[in-house]
């Protein structure tokens, strides 16, 4: 009976102390990545909800607006970025995309890694209406 007391108040314990130190040991909005997209499952990916002010083609490049800092920040995608639209009905039936796809007053989700800032992906969240 006192051993099963003993396991019990250890798995209520565990249940309270782990969540807390792994929210301490990761930053907030972090998340891992996976190897399926290039991404290392040990990098943290941070992302963040932005507008498209412009798109230039050669090389391609983005010019997207960050409502949180009121700042534009310039991206030049690499042929590694992932491109999709978070509905089908959006781009006739297609989830993944292509840069040419992309344009002005959309609004995208952009994830990216935390230590060198490479995007990892794009996802377009509305379409330029």
């Amino acid at each position: 009976m006192m051993n099963k007391r003993i396991h019990i108040t250890l798995a209520l314990a565990a249940l309270l102390i782990l969540p807390g130190l792994a929210l301490a040991s990761t930053p907030t909005g972090g998340q891992t990545g996976n190897t399926k997209d290039g991404v290392s499952p040990t990098d943290i990916i941070g992302s963040a909800k932005l507008t498209v002010r412009n798109v230039a083609s050669d090389p391609a490049r983005l010019y997207l607006f960050d409502p949180e800092t009121e700042k534009t920040h310039v991206v030049v995608l690499s042929e590694k970025t992932k491109l999709t639209a978070r509905s089908k009905k959006d781009f006739d039936g297609r989830r993944k995309l292509e840069f040419g796809d992309l344009a002005s007053g959309q609004t995208l989700k952009v994830t990216y890694r935390l230590d060198d800032g490479r995007i990892t992906s794009i996802q377009v969240l509305e379409r330029a209406s």
